[in-house]
């Protein structure tokens, strides 16, 4: 699921992944939820009620739900639970555990991002990092997969923003700040 889906559109996924994941289609789903009046439903309340009284897991619960606020306008692109959003990713041609150390490194993080931006509060080797962002109440949350032995990638969300405007400013700034990054991993190609 993603939580950039357009009004007017399915939530992040094809229409035939939706009936093969849900038993039902998208229209369906918004008639079901509208007979009942979601729409003066909080985002927990959607899901709760899809998940009490269809057959479906909470991953789909929170798709369709997060879908049908979108859908209805009651939730605005780029917004998520706790504000909004800025998302970036990249793959390299390195193991996993060398990616998560330009991360988890202090001292190879410092090479790539100025460390008076963000305060690591969590991470777990080789899959996540989690930090402050310093300038304001934001978080900063990494995931790392594996693809193979040498080839992994990395996606960064940037969130609690406080506006819609801030995602493409900090869409921006990671993508710089990702072409940094992999400057300083060539020294892992050594």
């Amino acid at each position: 699921m993603t939580d950039s889906t357009p009004q007017g559109s399915t939530p992040g996924m094809s229409p035939e992944a939706i009936l093969n994941g849900t038993g039902k289609p998208w229209e369906e789903w918004l008639k079901l939820l509208d007979d009942v009046k979601a729409t003066s439903w909080t985002h927990t309340h959607i899901a709760k009620h899809i998940v009490d009284n269809f057959d479906v897991s909470g991953w789909w619960a929170q798709g369709i739900a997060i879908g049908y606020e979108y859908e209805r306008g009651m939730r605005k692109p780029g917004m998520t639970s706790d504000g909004f959003a800025a998302n970036a990713s990249k793959t390299l041609n390195l193991p996993v555990e060398k990616v998560w150390k330009l991360f988890g490194d202090d001292d190879l993080r410092a090479q790539w991002l100025d460390p008076a931006l963000i305060e690591k509060t969590s991470a777990s080797e080789p899959r996540t990092f989690n930090a402050k962002w310093l300038a304001d109440d934001s978080r900063v949350s990494v995931n790392f997969t594996s693809k193979g032995d040498n080839k992994s990638s990395f996606g960064i969300q940037h969130r609690r923003l406080p506006d819609q405007d801030s995602i493409p400013v900090m869409k921006a700034f990671w993508k710089e700040r990702i072409a940094a990054l992999v400057e300083v991993s060539k020294q892992f190609s050594l």
